[in-house]
C-alpha cells in the first residue's frame, strides 16, 4: 500500500511537469485567444506575473533573499493552480498542446524522456525484493562475462599479431616474386614490339595489294551502273503507263469515298447527340452519387467512432476491475493478518490462565 501511494505521488508530479512543459514561458495571445475557461486564463496570468517578477528580480543587482524566497513560494502555488485547472479542463490543454512550436524534435524527445522517466519508477517500485536480488545476480554474472571476453580478447590480440609477423614475411616473399615478374613482363613487352613491327610491315604489303584489287572492282562496278541507269530508264516509262491508270482508279475510288463520308458525318452527329444526352445524366447522377457518398461516408466515421468509444470503454473496465482486484488481495492479506494475531493473543490468555491453575491447586493439596 506504501509503493502504492509513493506510486501515485510520483505520477502526479510527472503528470504536473509534462502540463508545466506545454505552458509557455511568457504571455501568448495565441493561447489566450483559444483558450475559453476562465479560471485556466487566470491561473496562467498569474502564473506568468510571478515569472516575470522572479526574472526581474533576479536582474537587478540588490536582490532581497526574503522576497525572492516569496516570489518564488508564489510562482509555485500558481503552478500547482494551473496544473490542476487544466488536468479539470482538457480543452485548454489541447489548446497548448497543440501549438506550432512544441512539434520540434527536441520537445519530442523531452516528452519520450519522461514517458521513459514514468516508465523505469514503475517498474523500480512494482519490482519485488526477489527480484531486485536476481537482476544483481544477472548484472554479476554478465560482469564476469565481460572480464572473460576481456581475457579473451587479449588472448586474441596476441594470436593476432603474431598472424600480422608471418603475414609480413609472406608479403616479403612475394615481393621479391613481383619483381622477378615485373623483370618477366618487361622482357615480354620487349619482344612483343619487335613482333608490332613485323606485323605492320606485313599489313603494309596487304593494303597495297588491297588497293589495287579496288580499283579493278571500282572499273567493273561502273560499267555494272551504267546497265542498270538503262534499266532503269525502261522501268520509269513503264510505271508512268501504270500511274495513268492508277489515277483514273483513284478519282473513281475518290468519288465513292466522298459518299461513305457524308454518311459517316450523318451518323456522328447522330452519335454526338446521343454523347451529350448521356453526359447530362452522368452528371445529373454524379450528384446524386455525390450526396449518397457522403451520406454514407457519415454513416461510417459514426460507425467507426462508435467502435472507437466501445474498446476504450472496454479498456477503462479492465482497468477498474483490475485496481478492484488489486484492493480485495490487499483487504483479504490485511484481515489474515489481523485474526492471526487476535488469534494467537486469545491463546496466549488461555495458556496464561492454565498456568495459574494449576499452580493454585498444588498449594490446595
Amino acid at each position: 500500500m506504501e509503493a502504492e501511494r509513493v506510486n501515485q505521488i510520483l505520477k502526479h508530479a510527472i503528470d504536473r511537469l509534462q502540463i508545466l512543459s506545454y505552458i509557455p514561458r511568457c504571455w501568448d495571445d495565441d493561447v489566450v485567444v483559444d483558450i475559453k475557461c476562465q479560471p485556466v486564463l487566470n491561473s496562467l496570468e498569474r502564473l506568468w506575473m510571478a515569472e516575470e517578477q522572479l526574472k526581474e528580480l533576479e536582474s537587478s543587482s540588490s536582490a532581497n533573499d526574503g522576497k525572492d524566497i516569496g516570489i518564488i513560494k508564489q510562482m509555485h502555488k500558481a503552478a500547482r493552480t494551473a496544473c490542476r485547472n487544466f488536468a479539470a479542463d482538457r480543452d485548454s490543454l489541447q489548446v497548448i498542446m497543440s501549438r506550432p512550436e512544441l512539434q520540434s524534435e527536441d520537445f519530442t524527445k523531452f516528452i519520450n524522456y519522461l514517458n521513459e522517466l514514468k516508465g523505469q519508477i514503475m517498474v523500480r517500485l512494482t519490482t519485488t525484493v526477489e527480484d531486485e536480488a536476481t537482476n544483481r545476480t544477472m548484472l554479476h554474472d554478465l560482469t564476469e562475462r565481460e572480464r572473460h571476453f576481456e581475457d579473451s580478447r587479449e588472448i586474441l590480440q596476441t594470436k593476432l599479431n603474431e598472424l600480422r609477423e608471418e603475414k609480413e614475411q609472406v608479403s616479403s616473399g612475394l615481393d621479391l616474386t613481383l619483381r622477378k615478374l615485373q623483370n618477366e613482363l618487361q622482357e615480354i613487352t620487349r619482344h612483343n614490339n619487335v613482333e608490332i613491327e613485323t606485323v605492320q610491315n606485313e599489313m603494309s604489303d596487304a593494303i597495297n595489294k588491297a588497293t589495287s584489287d579496288h580499283e579493278v572492282k571500282m572499273k567493273q562496278l561502273t560499267e555494272k551502273v551504267a546497265m542498270l541507269e538503262k534499266k532503269a530508264k525502261q522501268v520509269v516509262d513503264t510505271n508512268k503507263e501504270e500511274e495513268q491508270k492508277m489515277r483514273k482508279e483513284k478519282s473513281r475510288t475518290e468519288g465513292a469515298l466522298n459518299e461513305k463520308i457524308a454518311e459517316y458525318d450523318m451518323h456522328m452527329r447522330e452519335r454526338t447527340e446521343t454523347m451529350e444526352t448521356l453526359k447530362a445524366d452522368f452528371e445529373r447522377e454524379s450528384e446524386e452519387y455525390a450526396i449518397l457518398k457522403e451520406h454514407f461516408d457519415k454513416i461510417d466515421l459514426d460507425i467507426s467512432r462508435s467502435a472507437e468509444e466501445d474498446s476504450l470503454l472496454a479498456a477503462v473496465s479492465r482497468r477498474e476491475e483490475f485496481g478492484k482486484y488489486v484492493i480485495f488481495m490487499a483487504a483479504s492479506d490485511i484481515q489474515k493478518i489481523y485474526r492471526g494475531r487476535r488469534d494467537r493473543a486469545i491463546v496466549d490468555k488461555i495458556k496464561s490462565k492454565a498456568k495459574k491453575g494449576g499452580k493454585k491447586g498444588k498449594k490446595g493439596k
